[in-house]
């Protein structure tokens, strides 16, 4: 791959990454999604938490369309030639539904464990769509923290777990809230320059 088209992708990726504000919707969406589980867990054994984890899981993404405006990350509006990548990418996720529901039914405390990392197969790929660090780090130490706490409190496997789920996808949304405000910075002054060429 030529110099001049890896600029050409990475610049794509920044003008992508700001339109979209960095899609930090739907991290939030999924914190508040996460939190809820938590706090159903004081109500629910692990099976019936398993189905209502499965069952709310598709109101994340309306949640998140909700949040869009709110929080200055229109991500449906935002257009770009790599976004069909990142779709893809969360189509995927989905195909490990079956394997969701066997787990749900056969071992059912594995079903936080199971959700967490399904869904973050495809923070990598999105933070590749962004070229965004951030996102990058979120889908890898999320893998290893929830795979740790799993096995290191098992009596935490349906609060704390998802406790920690939401603040990672916090964390990442206000990382990725930072790296935009440093993308608009390093673009002003080549805004400037050209506009003071232009004069």
């Amino acid at each position: 791959m030529s110099d001049t088209l890896t600029a050409q992708i990475r610049a794509e990726k920044h003008r992508y990454f700001l339109q979209a504000g960095g899609g930090i919707a739907l991290p939030v969406a999924g914190a508040i999604y996460w939190i809820g589980l938590a706090i159903a867990s004081r109500y629910l054994d692990p099976a019936n938490w398993a189905f209502i984890a499965a069952v709310f899981s598709g109101a994340i993404f309306p949640l998140g369309l909700l949040l869009q405006k709110p929080l200055g990350s229109p991500f449906m509006k935002a257009k770009s030639p790599l976004a069909g990548a990142g779709m893809m990418a969360v189509a995927s996720i989905n195909l490990l539904w079956p394997i969701h529901a066997v787990i749900f039914n056969a071992a059912p405390a594995a079903a936080p464990l199971t959700l967490a990392l399904g869904m973050t197969l495809h923070w990598p790929v999105i933070a590749w769509t962004y070229g965004s660090r951030v996102a990058m780090a979120h889908g890898f130490v999320r893998a290893a923290v929830v795979s740790v706490l799993w096995f290191a409190l098992p009596e935490g496997r349906f609060d704390i777990l998802p406790l920690a789920v939401a603040t990672l996808y916090l964390l990442a949304a206000a990382g990725m809230r930072w790296e935009i405000v440093r993308l608009r910075r390093k673009k002003e002054p080549t805004v400037t320059h050209q506009a003071e060429a232009l004069a």
